[in-house]
């Protein structure tokens, strides 16, 4: 029998951390620190703009914000919290300008940084994202999220040296920040790293017993090297924490694929559909173990639902074109493997070439 593949479903966590601050009235401290300069009135109409932002009332929020920083423009909380305003009603230009004007008060104020740092993000600016949330950094060199959030930019763009140098300053800034040791062992992984991502995910699951992306991560790495038993055990976790998580049970699936268990492998296949009929991977799992238990009939039945489900589904008529081909129905293989190859799938396209299908 010919070679066929399976196709992988693997995650990668992570999460978006962008700085979020509650907005809230003056501490005590704080007021006493300004009062000696901030009329009572000021203080006043400030906390009403607080009040009047907490109820989503934006415009008349704006408007107290206006207030006090025409009575006292040095104000950088006036500044701040008028420029998540002007966010919350689409006024990005006012709003950078407010961030910038509040940092340029108070240095120090790292979450107006991560503010304009958002702001170049929605504009798709990588370059000055990143700038001014290095800047936070300097403002708040103990906040991991910063350089946790720098990280995930450069994932997500290919850069993975830069991205492990934040993580790695993120893992310095918090040793016990679960997520920057799953996405630094994601890295290494992608690097061919096995036995540091292996590290990174066991550190991150000990960190977090609740993550079931940490578990379907360290449960891949062990499917890398062969280790199919840690595997298996790793996303049977996965699959323990949240029951309903197909994705780490189609994953343990082919872990049993990959030891020979077929029969267990086809469990796994039946049990991801309970949960997600319209999975057109798990359908193409099942017929990969069909073809290897020599049941051609089942593959291509199980390949018809995968395609029905994904018509663009390149190695679902790759399967089905070797199922064709071991029933002798050699037009048929010949069809799927052209389709197959169209799609992308280069082993289809070196089937197409090597064999009769120009006869057709």
């Amino acid at each position: 029998m010919r070679k066929h593949l399976l196709a992988l479903c693997i995650l990668v966590g992570s999460t978006s951390l962008y700085a979020q601050d509650e907005i809230k009235a003056l501490t005590e401290s704080e007021l006493e620190a300004i009062k000696s300069q901030m009329p009572l009135e000021v203080e006043q109409q400030y906390n009403e703009g607080i009040a009047l932002f907490q109820q989503k009332n934006y415009s008349d929020a704006i408007q107290k914000f206006s207030s006090v920083i025409e009575a006292f423009p040095n104000f950088d909380l006036a500044h701040y919290y008028r420029g998540k305003a002007y966010v919350e009603t689409k006024q990005f230009d006012l709003a950078q300008s407010d961030f910038t004007k509040s940092t340029e008060i108070n240095p120090k104020n790292a979450l107006a940084f991560m503010e304009i740092a958002a702001i170049y993000g929605q504009k798709k600016d990588t370059e000055n994202e990143v700038k001014y949330i290095s800047l936070a950094m300097q403002a708040e060199p103990t906040n991991a999220n910063f350089p946790y959030k720098a990280a995930l930019i450069h994932f997500q763009n290919g850069n993975l040296e830069e991205a492990l140098t934040f993580l790695n300053a993120s893992i310095t800034a918090d040793p016990k920040f679960a997520s920057a040791y799953n996405d630094r062992g994601s890295i290494f992984k992608e690097q061919g790293k096995i036995d540091e991502a292996i590290a990174d995910y066991k550190k991150a699951s000990e960190l977090d017993k609740s993550s079931k992306i940490v578990y379907n991560n360290l449960g891949t790495a062990y499917r890398k090297k062969g280790q199919f038993d840690l595997a298996i055990q790793s996303y049977t976790t996965a699959a323990t924490v949240d029951k309903n998580f197909y994705l780490a049970i189609n994953n343990r699936g082919l872990a049993k694929y990959e030891k020979g268990d077929y029969a267990g492998a086809l469990a796994d296949f039946d049990m991801v559909l309970q949960l997600k009929p319209d999975y057109a991977f798990a359908f193409n799992n099942k017929a990969s173990v069909y073809l290897k238990q020599e049941k051609y009939a089942d593959a291509i039945k199980a390949c018809d639902k995968a395609i029905q489900l994904n018509a663009d589904y390149g190695v679902a008529y790759y399967n089905r074109g070797i199922a064709y081909e071991m029933l002798r129905e050699s037009k048929k293989s010949c069809a799927d493997w052209s389709k197959a190859a169209e799609l992308g799938i280069d082993a289809a396209s070196s089937y197409y070439s090597n064999s009769e299908c120009y006869n057709f």
